[in-house]
């Protein structure tokens, strides 16, 4: 039996649209990498100053030299902004979408940022080792995967005990406004499964990671949170 999200469709059609339509990549990667554009969409549709957004990603990767990191799903390289050219990181960008991988390693490209390795990937299976990752970064995408619960049991079997993970995901119940805006990107098939906080919390529970920090900034939510070395949340 195929699971539906709230508007009734299959996820897998979210997904798929964004694996094939090219105008809407385009328009998000641009949009989301043109901070001016990001700061009013953002007001707008989510209640949420993005400046935070930025912030959290740089710090989120601003990390010692050797940190493994896995960027899921990496998008067209959002996150790219706060790297440097010449950082001695492994750092993997995955993602299931081709159109999305395309225009990351163009924006690696266009930064030097030759150290980024590309893996196309289904973020609710991932082709990774157990314990192969320090870092997972997940900025903006969760709410976009089918089952989000499962991706985030795989963000905890990939990472190594004592590792984090740092990101974002629109969620629902910050106010009236926003709640319209996400109910219509569902039924656009932009978004899938979104959730209220509470909802996002018991996942992270329930993969064993151990919630360090959360802020909510409209209806968005940022997290930090780590894999106990002894595995107990």
């Amino acid at each position: 039996m195929v699971s539906t999200n709230s508007s009734g469709a299959a996820p897998s059609v979210v997904s798929g649209n964004w694996q094939t339509n090219k105008r809407l990549a385009t328009v998000w990667d641009r949009g989301v990498k043109s901070r001016p554009v990001a700061m009013v969409y953002g007001a707008v549709v989510f209640a949420t100053d993005n400046r935070k957004m930025y912030r959290h990603m740089a710090s989120a990767v601003a990390l010692p030299e050797g940190t493994s990191v896995l960027d899921i799903p990496s998008g067209g390289g959002v996150v790219f902004l706060g790297l440097r050219p010449g950082k001695p990181l492994r750092y993997v960008a995955a993602d299931i979408s081709d159109l999305m991988l395309d225009r990351a390693r163009a924006e690696a490209d266009r930064r030097g940022l030759d150290f980024v390795e590309f893996e196309k990937a289904d973020a609710t299976e991932l082709p990774f080792k157990d314990e192969e990752f320090d870092v997972v970064v997940s900025y903006s995408g969760l709410h976009c995967v089918p089952d989000p619960e499962a991706a985030v049991r795989e963000w905890s079997r990939v990472l190594k005990p004592g590792g984090a993970v740092k990101g974002s995901v629109v969620v629902r119940g910050a106010s009236f406004l926003p709640d319209r805006f996400i109910n219509l990107w569902v039924k656009l098939r932009i978004l899938d499964v979104v959730t209220p906080v509470e909802e996002v919390r018991r996942w992270f529970r329930d993969a064993g990671l151990r919630v360090v920090r959360t802020e909510t900034s409209g209806a968005v939510l940022y997290f930090e949170l780590e894999k106990p070395k002894d595995r107990k949340a």
